[in-house]
């Protein structure tokens, strides 16, 4: 049988620590103080000001990436949005998200830019969140904008 060469082990050890410290303690996206995230599925509730409200669903991912579907406009009609978020305090995040603008035809419209700051509650189980929006054409140039306010409660892993 072969002896374990614990010299061989340490530097090993001190690597897998590494690699998973690294994994889920980005800069920017720390855990709040009473170790709740904002990484995770939420299921949304958007109301744009002005503009009836629609679900969406937002997925904040550990290294600070964020995805984002929504019912506001057919699938033919916007991408999937995506974009970047980070904390800025206990319970307090930032995010831009951007969607991709289709027309009837299928031509490419312009973005719809979301810029965003989420309160998470103390049980780390719903947020609420205000919003800015602009739309801009093809070209890059806004045409529209507004903001609103929107509500997300977690996405929890059910039973059979």
């Amino acid at each position: 049988m072969k002896s374990l060469n614990l010299k061989s082990l340490v530097p090993a050890a001190a690597v897998a620590a590494f690699l998973t410290t690294s994994a889920f303690a980005q800069p920017g996206q720390t855990l709040a103080a009473n170790g709740h995230s904002l990484v995770g599925t939420w299921k949304v509730t958007v109301s744009p000001d002005g503009i009836p409200p629609f679900t969406a669903y937002n997925v904040f991912t550990v290294d600070g990436n964020s995805f984002e579907f929504d019912n506001s406009n057919p699938p033919s009609g916007q991408s999937i949005a995506v974009g970047p978020w980070t904390s800025t305090g206990v319970n307090s995040f930032s995010f831009t998200e951007i969607n991709q603008l289709y027309d009837n035809t299928g031509a490419y419209a312009g973005e719809l830019k979301v810029r965003g700051a989420i309160e998470l509650t103390a049980d780390g189980n719903s947020f609420s969140s205000k919003f800015k929006f602009d739309v801009a054409d093809p070209t890059g140039t806004v045409v529209f904008s507004g903001g609103g306010t929107a509500a997300g409660k977690r996405v929890i892993v059910e039973g059979q």
